[in-house]
């Protein structure tokens, strides 16, 4: 109305902190989530994210960089057991560090993993967590993971005879993108082949 006084409409997300020093925020998290019983003898990994950030945000801490040392020994461990071990770049995002899901008991409650860092140039050291869900096999039904790497979900064929799992287009046939699919369907075999 015209004597009311303008009002910002708001719902701007906050800006992180400025730090005049680098930062590092280490990350962790399973490559592939959940795993299964089924996948204990099958390849597992973790994915590590070592941004180097001048803001302020969660878990970075102040990082002494050097210009001889541009990597980090990353030791990934559950219960205090090792999992895998590896030299990680800085400013790596999703960097994998393969590991065997041997040992680790299916249970319904997540794992909490540990991932400890250590920078050999300045002496410094980081950690932070994630949960590894490792799940006994379904007795029925079906299970959808999402792969990490690339944000895709995973299922296993819809015919319920078996196979491996695959990247799914998760649009069910009651959504016609406005007549885009309701005279071809053959629009998602030709995206899933883009991947």
């Amino acid at each position: 109305m015209s004597t009311q006084s303008p009002v910002a409409p708001g719902g701007n997300f906050p800006f992180p902190s400025p730090s005049s020093d680098p930062l590092l925020a280490l990350r962790c998290a399973p490559a592939v989530r959940p795993y299964l019983a089924e996948d204990i003898s099958s390849p597992a990994a973790i994915l590590i994210d070592t941004p180097v950030v001048h803001y302020e945000i969660a878990n970075a801490e102040p990082i002494q960089l050097s210009s001889d040392d541009t990597v980090l020994k990353v030791t990934v461990s559950l219960d205090g057991r090792t999992l895998v071990a590896g030299l990680v770049p800085l400013n790596a995002t999703g960097y994998e560090l393969p590991f065997s899901l041997e040992g680790i008991t299916p249970q319904k409650a997540a794992y909490r993993l540990s991932c400890e860092a250590t920078y050999a140039a300045a002496s410094q050291a980081f950690s932070a967590t994630t949960a590894l869900s490792v799940l006994p096999n379904p007795t029925y039904g079906s299970v959808t993971k999402m792969d990490l790497r690339t944000g895709a979900l995973l299922a296993k064929p819809a015919t319920g005879a078996g196979g491996t799992y695959e990247p799914v287009f998760p649009i069910g046939f009651y959504t016609d993108f406005d007549g885009y699919l309701a005279t071809n369907l053959s629009v998602i075999d030709e995206l899933k082949e883009q991947g």
